[in-house]
């Protein structure tokens, strides 16, 4: 906004002599917000300060965040004659810390007023609130005041309930007594239901023999409002527990898959050992197979899940990781063997080798170990033959579904089978 625009608005506040005209002026200044601005404003408020428009020109003063219209503000609120001028600053001065014992009394005093007219709204209860608790105003006279909005059935609803918050955030065990020992001064008016939806979430201290007390002699009203919050606070303890239950499930049903994975490697090893057509176990031991304990709860657990498991998978022993065999008897046992050299292929050619019947899926093994090392790499992109290799072994819609940890114990359980296939196959046994 050009200087010249802002001299033609000064020029033309100076001029007028009706306060309505110039407080319109001083509004289009606030939204300028050129910093020259509060002084003109101050002494259009000194020129129309008898008028009814006075807090008008208070209220712009507000608006800037200066020290300049902190001092001014500081001066209307030492000299005013007039209370809407002091109530238009209530949270201005609570802002600036302004809290002069004789504006604190003055602004006590309309806190008096304001509440005696039984107009109070609830914008303005939490101004005087703020203003007079920060100020160190004696908090029993505020509570007094506060208790008297409350109790009052003429009162605006909203102060109501606010003036009741108030009240019981500036000393809860003392109100909350007082309350229980008068319960007749809000029996059966609208301060009972008020009262009662405010502490019916509340425990500790007095408060369940207040709640008894309420379900005693309560109205009809107070009553159903306590039930009401008690059965809620049932039906989500009842919830809470029922999903604790779920979760200790979904665990202990993974876990035991875990446990019977664990087995079957050991009672495949002890066999590895005691058969003279091998003399070493096939697989590593891993602590790493027991964070497989907990179900995946969501996709990055289950990722993390899927990056252990196919370490799992690829952890044979080191007669079977080193095992080499031609290529030529390589493509005899395997035509269309492309890798010898991977973990899984290695394990394969070695059963083969052994004249072990083993079909060229490995019992499930192989198709496993292409799931998991794709879920290990969230960030490939999915193809169709990764799609439909999920729908063969039934997994695509758990995955659409993002149902992680059902789809976890799944791919586990398919482990477990290939695992009780192979020891079938190589005939169990102990050493």
């Amino acid at each position: 906004m050009s200087v010249d625009y802002n001299a033609k608005l000064i020029a033309e506040l100076y001029v007028t002599n009706d306060a309505r005209i110039a407080s319109h002026i001083c509004d289009e200044m606030v939204s300028i917000g050129d910093a020259i601005f509060p002084q003109q404003i101050y002494a259009a408020y000194k020129r129309f300060k008898k008028t009814s428009y006075s807090h008008y020109f208070v209220s712009d003063l507000t608006e800037f965040n200066s020290n300049d219209a902190a001092e001014i503000l500081k001066e209307i609120a030492r000299t005013t004659e007039r209370d809407a001028d002091l109530a238009m600053m209530v949270g201005y001065l609570t802002d600036i810390g302004y809290f002069e014992p004789d504006v604190v009394e003055r602004i006590f005093n309309n806190f008096i007023v304001e509440i005696s007219s039984e107009d109070i709204d609830e914008y303005s209860m939490e101004e005087y609130f703020d203003y007079l608790k920060k100020s160190g105003k004696n908090p029993e006279a505020i509570g007094n005041l506060l208790r008297i909005c409350f109790e009052n059935d003429n009162q605006d609803l909203d102060a109501r309930k606010l003036a009741l918050k108030k009240l019981l955030r500036l000393d809860p065990k003392k109100y909350v007594n007082f309350y229980y020992e008068n319960y007749n001064l809000i029996q059966n008016k609208k301060a009972e239901n008020i009262f009662v939806e405010e502490i019916s979430t509340w425990k500790g201290g007095i408060v369940p023999t207040l709640h008894s007390k309420i379900l005693e002699i309560g109205s009809e009203r107070a009553k159903e409002i306590l039930r009401e919050v008690q059965t809620r606070k049932i039906d989500k303890k009842s919830a809470e527990a029922a999903k604790e239950q779920s979760e200790i499930k979904d665990e202990y049903q993974t876990a035991d898959v875990i446990s019977d994975i664990s087995n079957l490697r050991t009672r495949i090893n002890k066999t590895g050992n005691a058969d003279n057509r091998f003399g070493f176990p096939f697989f590593l031991q891993s602590e790493e197979l027991y964070q497989q304990g907990k179900p995946a709860r969501d996709k990055a657990a289950f990722v993390g899940a899927c990056i252990v498991l196919r370490s799992v998978l690829g952890g044979f022993s080191r007669e079977i990781a080193e095992f080499e065999i031609s290529e030529q008897r390589a493509r005899e046992l395997i035509p269309d063997l492309s890798d010898s050299k991977g973990s899984i292929n290695k394990f394969h050619l070695f059963l083969l080798e052994k004249d072990i019947e083993v079909d060229h899926d490995i019992f499930g093994l192989r198709n496993i170990n292409r799931i998991v090392s794709k879920f290990a790499h969230p960030n490939e992109e999915v193809t169709s033959e990764f799609l439909s290799l999920l729908k063969q072994e039934n997994l695509h819609d758990l995955y659409v579904k993002d149902n992680w940890s059902v789809l976890h114990r799944e791919i586990l359980l398919k482990y477990k089978m290939a695992l009780e296939k192979i020891l079938e196959a190589i005939g169990e046994r102990n050493s």
